[in-house]
């Protein structure tokens, strides 16, 4: 969407989350504000997904089980833990929010699916909130659900009578060295080449179910781009006041929360100055100077899904004569990739467009020196671009997915099909050490990224309501209210 004239702040953030905000003519009092507070996908998509890797275990032969292992829980400090959350894989397959529990897909029975949960307990309850128990595992979804730590001896026993184990453990190694036991026990046959029973990596056969995003899936994403949106939108308000980092941080952080996003996606990158150099720079604790480019890398997660959102601008209003010709560079290097996002082009042609780009800029703003295709062959551009421009993004900020396939043969580069999901984000960054580069560039950082859906006509930018263009950028700026 393209905004034609200068929207006040608050004006703006109620175009985004239309139909959501009530008309400011026709509101009574207060205009309602967009939420999505327990957004949840429907019992359906979880079904449906299970129905899925059914299929595949189908192909591995008879006495196939998948076993998949949610989130163990995360040490903070001391006694604290870490706000928990689930595990993306689990979570696609059960939709299950809870710790220590285990689904189980059986190939071969009728009540294919099995989820073993903690045991209900009043007294834990009263202190971290209720627990699924059998009956809640039954209500969503399962056939049979049992209680830990009784249901281990059975659970152990489904293991045992397999002929194969597809596993599916992100990061709990305890669980995944018991399962290593189980299908191997020591001293059994099971050590020996001529064992029965064989052991599989699961997680490649869900990355590649994940990467083609269902329509519920992409509703669910376009929420969580529209509460970045809004808290970037709040950041940059507050930016125009704030002497640090943390308050613009803050902003968009409060922002999200309030509109219900539980966590974001990943740890907010709020760099002013030198720090708009730095990619993952996380301390967001540093005082703003005056005069200097902000880099906001902010994703709020809804529903499970996140976003991945940057945008950088000037903290006085107005861009700089410099900030304004990198910037702008970054944009063109930008809109070329994203063009290059459509059915049947592949993955990486957006990054070789995007460098050659920023290389021949850089030569024609004199950062670089040289002849612009013996620079550009040199890869000289790399010390001031230094990162990929793109990746798949949903469940997991890096979401799962192979790029080097092609139509399912190993070694070739991505072909992009309708429902992927990816962001597009080159960056120049000019660091204030750069001694061999003119001053007026140094400090200068730029990230311009946007969330991308590959759809059957081309693309279909989900972040476009955030503004990019210099223009738009400075007006969003200057309409302090």
């Amino acid at each position: 969407m393209m905004y034609h004239r200068v929207f006040s702040l608050s004006a703006l953030l109620c175009v985004l989350t239309a139909p959501f905000c009530l008309n400011s003519v026709a509101a009574p009092a207060v205009a309602a504000k967009q939420s999505f507070h327990a957004a949840r996908l429907p019992a359906s998509f979880f079904a449906g997904n299970r129905a899925r890797l059914l299929d595949e275990l189908k192909k591995m032969g008879p006495g196939t089980i998948a076993v998949i292992k949610s989130m163990p829980e995360q040490n903070r400090n001391g006694d604290s833990t870490h706000m928990y959350r689930q595990d993306s894989d689990f979570y696609y397959l059960t939709g299950v929010e809870e710790a220590e529990a285990v689904a189980v897909l059986d190939a071969d029975s009728n009540q294919a699916y099995t989820l073993y949960v903690r045991k209900r307990d009043p007294r834990r309850e009263a202190y971290d909130g209720a627990r699924l128990g059998v009956e809640g595992a039954l209500k969503l979804g399962a056939n049979k659900a049992e209680s830990f730590p009784a249901a281990e001896a059975n659970l152990k026993n489904l293991v045992n009578k397999a002929q194969r184990v597809v596993l599916v453990s992100n990061f709990d190694e305890d669980f995944r060295k018991k399962m290593l036991d189980w299908v191997y026990p020591f001293g059994s046959d099971n050590n020996h080449s001529s064992h029965k029973r064989i052991l599989v990596d699961g997680r490649h056969i869900v990355a590649e179910m994940r990467l083609i995003k269902q329509a519920a899936e992409i509703d669910m994403l376009q929420r969580a781009v529209d509460v970045t949106t809004a808290g970037h939108l709040a950041a940059m308000k507050t930016s125009l006041t704030a002497t640090n980092e943390g308050e613009v941080a803050g902003s968009f952080q409060g922002t999200a929360r309030s509109m219900g996003a539980r966590f974001t996606g990943y740890d907010t990158i709020a760099g002013a100055g030198r720090n708009s150099c730095v990619l993952h720079y996380l301390t967001n604790d540093h005082d703003i100077e005056a005069g200097s480019l902000m880099l906001l890398d902010a994703g709020a997660e809804v529903g499970y899904y996140t976003a991945d959102v940057t945008r950088t601008w000037p903290v006085s209003g107005q861009f700089s004569k410099e900030q304004k010709a990198i910037y702008e560079l970054v944009l063109k290097a930008q809109n070329a990739a994203i063009d290059l996002v459509k059915p049947g082009r592949v993955h990486h042609e957006g990054f070789d467009a995007a460098m050659r780009i920023l290389s021949d800029g850089l030569v024609d703003l004199g950062v670089l020196q040289g002849d612009k295709d013996t620079v550009y062959k040199s890869g000289a551009y790399s010390r001031f671009t230094m990162h990929g421009i793109s990746h798949w993004i949903g469940l997991d900020v890096h979401d799962t997915g192979d790029y080097q396939m092609e139509t399912g043969k190993r070694g070739g580069r991505r072909v992009l099909v309708p429902g992927m999901a990816l962001t597009v984000e080159p960056g120049i960054y000019i660091p204030k050490d750069a001694n061999d580069v003119d001053a007026k560039w140094r400090g200068i950082g730029v990230r311009i990224e946007d969330v991308i859906l590959v759809t059957p006509e081309g693309n279909r930018n989900m972040s476009e309501k955030l503004p990019r263009a210099v223009k738009d950028v400075e007006a969003v700026l200057m309409k302090r209210n």
